[in-house]
């Protein structure tokens, strides 16, 4: 069974990421996924705070380990993140920075959601990752109020969760093409 792990970026106490999130985690087919929910606001990792570079991959504290041990241990990653100020939030940045090697090859999905369906943040995202080796397969984003409540209840019956699904139908493919790759010698 493949491992999902999906990100809820925002921390603020007024956040409906987990909505979106659990949202998400229901639009993956359990034939093809084992999915685990990583919450930025209860795993809080404080502002990066390792002595040497990420890229050295020289990680001394636990809440490090045990971030690094999530992406490493994950075949595929979706990132849920809101809009803010026309970028994702900073949790999401700082989670991301914290690591280096486990990220490279990472097939990676972001499901946006805002008033402009978090277009800017999942660009900015698709930048930041992209730098850090993973490999961005795609993107969905969610309008409020059309497809999306500010309360953070999807639209039933919003095309948006067939375009989900297809994302992650590609996510799994991509999954299964790095599985198929033979080992460098």
């Amino acid at each position: 069974m493949n491992q999902l792990r999906i990100i809820v970026s925002s921390t603020r106490p007024s956040r409906i990421g987990h909505k979106v999130t659990q949202w998400v985690s229901e639009q993956a087919a359990p034939e093809q996924w084992e999915v685990k929910i990583l919450d930025l606001a209860e795993i809080g990792l404080p502002f990066l705070d390792e002595e040497d570079a990420p890229m050295k991959g020289n990680y001394r504290h636990p809440h490090t380990q045990a971030w690094a041990s999530e992406i490493f241990e994950s075949d595929a990653v979706v990132v849920v993140t809101p809009q803010y100020n026309r970028s994702f939030p900073a949790p999401i940045k700082n989670a991301i920075d914290y690591l280096f090697a486990e990220w490279d090859s990472k097939p990676i999905a972001i499901v946006g959601y805002g008033w402009s369906g978090a277009s800017d943040a999942a660009a900015d995202l698709t930048k930041v990752l992209t730098h850090v080796k993973a490999e961005v397969v795609g993107q969905v984003g969610l309008s409020f109020p059309e497809q999306l409540s500010t309360d953070g209840v999807v639209a039933e019956g919003d095309p948006v969760a067939a375009e989900l699904r297809e994302l992650l139908d590609a996510l799994h493919g991509k999954v299964l093409d790095l599985d198929e790759v033979p080992a460098q010698s």
